[in-house]
């Protein structure tokens, strides 16, 4: 059942590192080598994924600075290893492999489902837990060792459907989309929430991520009598998309999923009528509270605005250190279990908590572009206790 609300959710920036502080000194953490919690980090610097890795670093960065500044982890300082996986899974591979050479206590990373596919079997035989940022709903479900500090396509398309179909009034809905597991797991919830909520699917087009011309996808769409599109990609695919349904005279409010601030500014916005997004948090549309209070402190430590990934990244990281705190230091399993159980918590980017399945967030954002700025419609905190 979702609980609905228009605030953005957060708790004060200092609250997660004050409570795993307070684990620290009340749980018994094991010890790492000299003193040192070894985390790996595992994000693409270079390639088309680099706009959601760098900032995802950053975020990162400001969870480990702040946690070594309160002290540390039970005493221990957090001491970060990472890895470019670039923007294929091979390459994403041999940097987990690298990783894991060097018994990090957790890895986080991966915002790309299908890399954090790639290395699955992998993570299953290094037996350390493993937290993804990909979005794929079965990404979690892969590995009894993988979590997921995002909210997965199975709650933020269904919400974004159910607020196309009950807010906007779209009947008739056509889907763009890789033929990967980020496009064909998202024509799988759309199908199921057509028949709950009483759309219909009237055009599928299907594509390649990287290619350049999808002239003939969107002539398609234009052909057809879709009253929204919902476009499903990499963020380099949205700028190719944007110019072909410019050219083919497509202009259809579009839901964009996941588009990043960057990518927004590369698009031909003659190619929609309206641009939606679905998030699990938008810290360019934070105008106070914590996630405003995070943003700005972002913003003046790395000079540009932090996206929804430094934020998600900014949370997983304290949610790991919570759980590191409760499970100490040397005891896979015992992290598995403390990552299992986590409490539910409210940090900068949304509403966490441990579940059966690994996944460690339950928030999504619905909004829309005007002249420029994101503004949010809607905010749901999904209740998956």
């Amino acid at each position: 059942m979702a609980r609905t609300s228009i605030k953005a959710a957060a708790i004060a920036v200092g609250v997660i590192s004050a409570f795993a502080l307070t684990s620290c000194s009340e749980g018994g953490g094991g010890g790492g080598a000299d003193g040192e919690v070894v985390i790996g980090v595992a994000l693409p610097t270079t390639g088309g994924s680099a706009v959601l890795g760098e900032p995802m670093t950053h975020g990162i960065e400001m969870a480990v600075e702040a946690i070594n500044q309160a002290g540390g982890i039970d005493g221990q300082t957090v001491r970060v290893i990472q890895e470019d996986i670039g923007a294929d899974d091979e390459t994403a591979l041999n940097a987990f492999n690298r990783i894991t050479s060097e018994n990090p206590t957790a890895v986080i990373g991966f915002p790309v489902s299908t890399q954090g596919f790639a290395v699955m079997t992998q993570v299953d035989r290094t037996g350390i837990p493993v937290i993804m940022g990909g979005t794929n709903a079965k990404l979690a479900a892969g590995s009894d060792w993988v979590f997921s500090m995002t909210s997965h396509d199975g709650i933020t398309t269904r919400a974004a459907a159910q607020f196309a179909t009950e807010d906007l009034g779209a009947k008739k809905i056509a889907l763009l989309r890789e033929s990967g597991e980020l496009g064909s797991g998202a024509s799988e919830i759309l199908n199921e929430a057509a028949e709950e909520f009483g759309f219909e699917i009237v055009d599928e087009e299907i594509f390649q991520s990287g290619e350049v011309d999808l002239t003939t996808q969107a002539n398609n769409l234009r052909n057809s009598d879709a009253e929204m599109l919902f476009v499903y990609g990499q963020q380099a695919d949205y700028i190719v998309a944007a110019n072909a349904l410019a050219t083919a005279g497509v202009k259809l409010p579009s839901f964009v999923a996941g588009l990043q601030p960057g990518t927004f500014e590369q698009l031909n916005y003659d190619g929609f009528e309206t641009i939606y997004n679905r998030n699990q948090c938008v810290p360019s549309a934070a105008t106070e509270g914590p996630l405003f209070d995070w943003s700005q402190a972002y913003e003046e430590e790395f000079g540009s605005a932090p996206t929804e990934y430094a934020a998600i990244a900014y949370d997983g990281a304290n949610l790991l250190f919570q759980a590191i705190a409760e499970a100490g230091v040397g005891d896979p399993e015992a992290l598995q279990t403390a990552l299992l159980e986590l409490p539910e918590s409210t940090g900068v980017c949304g509403v966490h908590h441990g579940s059966a399945e690994g996944e460690l967030s339950f928030s999504v954002t619905l909004g829309h572009y005007e002249d420029g700025a994101y503004i949010p419609d809607t905010s749901i905190d999904v209740d998956a206790g």
